[in-house]
């Protein structure tokens, strides 16, 4: 506590007791000893105001036995009479002992008027082992009327058109607890122009608050300036407190009446714009319309005004000048008698939209030769322009690009080389132009197919037996089929006496020959198949042998002959 060792020592009373104590009886009775001394009682000021703490602190140092005891207490007495005891008992130690307490000055235990009055801080001890010491010390200090301060109880803001209360809280500047209750308080607003609104007076509560009810007939949205004054008390020192009173304008209501959720973009050159109808509606809080708005659109790539159309509703049409993507519109309206509102739309911007037809799902194409497709492809917008399509191989063997036209039926010339691998390949349709979009799954199958080059040799062939034959079996880039599919004919016949699936093409095969087929001459037909290659054909003149039995009998004669 400052200023509590600045002063010097007011008083010093010091109590020594010796060890034993001779009592005159003829008997010598031994008690015990005990150190007493007593340094100094303070307080923090000498001087407080109403709504102050005054803080008191003692010094001593207080020893005796476990069987003794010490009873202290701090006390304060103002003009009214006592108003404060703090009593405690301190157990024996032989350290310094430094005895603290607090008292804060209340309104009701003092009335000081403009003059001040004086008052007393007592301290007192008593410490018994055995025998009695004690010792005390008092000050006097003044009291005087204390400071006030006012604290706003809610924001100083109000909405035009809403009816609100304000409040504020009038206490001590030392201690909000201590409050100026139950007073007169005057209480005036005045607008911008000095010009009176409100003077009258109010009382404050036993808690010290006062209220004050905020309605349209106080003025416009603006800002005020309101002061509370009062000329105090005995206990209280007068004030003059002013705060600034903000009146917001009116607040309302803007609303989306109709927009497109969704719009196409412009075309790539910009000779052709999409444009996006928008009407707002601006009512206030009772659903009136409000007809005398400024009402202003905003984009990233524009901004306007929208045109007033009665009835509190608002018009414009945007011209969207943007490629595709989410734009915000974001809407403003502004009104002197209501706050500024805002209000957002989302309107997503496509690109045009395209659709693929080929004339037939899938197209076939001998290796290293030519094909020509046919499809058409439809705009959802007609912009009288063409659009860059490229046609992208899945298996990145090809791409090619082509310039198309709206609605008419289109061809594109695809040359195979020899290095295309066989089988199907499936070609996806799409563009390069954000402007642009394919919304169908735009592909198409082109199937490439590969020639075969055939060579039979026939081993053997004998009556109702097998027939045997080497097949040397290469595609047109001289490389190895390896599986095929083998159907054999005889003579005319349409019909193969024998299908071998599925096999090795370099390998010696081996097949049955009908029973019915006779041995001669005979004309042995082979077609090979494979997936995705030309079907080949070869027949052979092939004899079939007839196989016979000898039989060498070697008789032997008894002569030796």
């Amino acid at each position: 506590m400052t200023g509590f060792w600045c002063r010097s020592v007011k008083r010093r009373i010091r109590a020594l007791i010796p060890i034993s104590l001779l009592l005159i009886t003829c008997l010598a009775v031994p008690v015990s000893a005990f150190y007493f001394d007593f340094q100094y009682f303070e307080t923090d000021k000498l001087v407080y105001e109403v709504g102050e703490t005054i803080n008191m602190v003692a010094k001593l140092i207080a020893d005796f036995s476990n069987q003794g005891w010490s009873y202290i207490s701090f006390a304060v007495v103002t003009d009214l009479g006592p108003a404060f005891a703090d009593e405690y008992f301190i157990p024996p130690s032989p350290d310094v002992r430094y005895l603290n307490s607090s008292y804060t000055i209340l309104p009701e235990h003092t009335s000081p008027n403009a003059t001040g009055v004086q008052a007393f801080v007592l301290f007192n001890i008593e410490i018994f082992n055995t025998v009695s010491q004690g010792a005390g010390d008092n000050i006097e200090i003044t009291i005087v009327r204390g400071h006030l301060d006012v604290i706003p109880q809610t924001p100083l803001i109000v909405q035009s058109e809403i009816d609100m209360t304000l409040s504020f809280k009038v206490e001590s500047i030392h201690n909000s607890s201590v409050v100026y209750a139950d007073e007169i308080l005057s209480l005036q607003v005045e607008d911008l122009n000095s010009q009176t609104v409100l003077d009258t007076n109010l009382l404050t509560t036993t808690e010290g608050l006062i209220s004050l009810n905020w309605n349209d007939s106080l003025g416009p949205p603006g800002s005020y300036n309101l002061t509370l004054v009062s000329n105090g008390n005995d206990d209280f020192l007068p004030f003059s407190e002013s705060f600034q009173v903000t009146v917001l304008p009116a607040l309302s209501n803007l609303s989306i009446v109709s927009a497109p959720i969704f719009i196409h973009c412009q075309s790539p050159d910009g000779s052709h714009i999409e444009q996006a109808d928008i009407i707002v509606e601006h009512i206030d809080l009772n659903l009136n319309s409000i007809n005398d708005s400024t009402i202003i659109w905003e984009t990233s790539f524009g901004n306007g005004s929208m045109t007033n159309q009665g009835n509190g509703q608002y018009s414009t049409t945007i011209p969207f000048e943007t490629s595709p993507g989410t734009h915000l519109v974001n809407i403003t309206a502004s009104n002197p008698q209501f706050q500024i509102i805002r209000e957002t739309t989302v309107i997503n911007v496509l690109p045009n939209s395209l659709q693929f037809s080929p004339l037939q799902p899938s197209w076939n194409v001998t290796r290293g030769q030519n094909v020509t497709i046919e499809f058409l492809i439809e705009f959802e917008l007609d912009w009288n322009q063409t659009v860059q399509v490229q046609f992208i191989d899945g298996d990145n063997e090809f791409s090619l690009e082509s310039e198309i036209y709206h609605g008419i039926s289109s061809n594109l010339v695809i040359s195979t080389s020899s290095n295309y691998s066989i089988g199907p390949h499936t070609v996806n349709v799409s563009t390069n132009s954000e402007y642009y979009s394919f919304q169908n799954i735009s592909q198409f199958i082109l199937d490439v197919i590969g020639i075969m080059n055939l060579n039979i040799s026939i081993n053997s062939a004998f009556y109702r037996e097998s027939l045997n034959f080497t097949l040397t079996l290469l595609d047109d880039n001289t490389e190895t089929i390896d599986f095929i599919d083998i159907f054999v004919f005889y003579d005319n016949e349409v019909i193969p006496f024998t299908v071998i699936n599925y096999v090795n093409s370099n390998i010696v095969h081996s097949i049955s020959l009908p029973l019915w087929l006779s041995h001669g001459l005979h004309n042995i037909s082979f077609r090979v198949e494979s997936d995705y290659f030309h079907n080949i054909y070869q027949t052979l003149v092939v004899q079939v042998w007839m196989k016979t039995d000898i039989s060498i009998v070697i008789v032997m004669s008894n002569g030796g002959d």
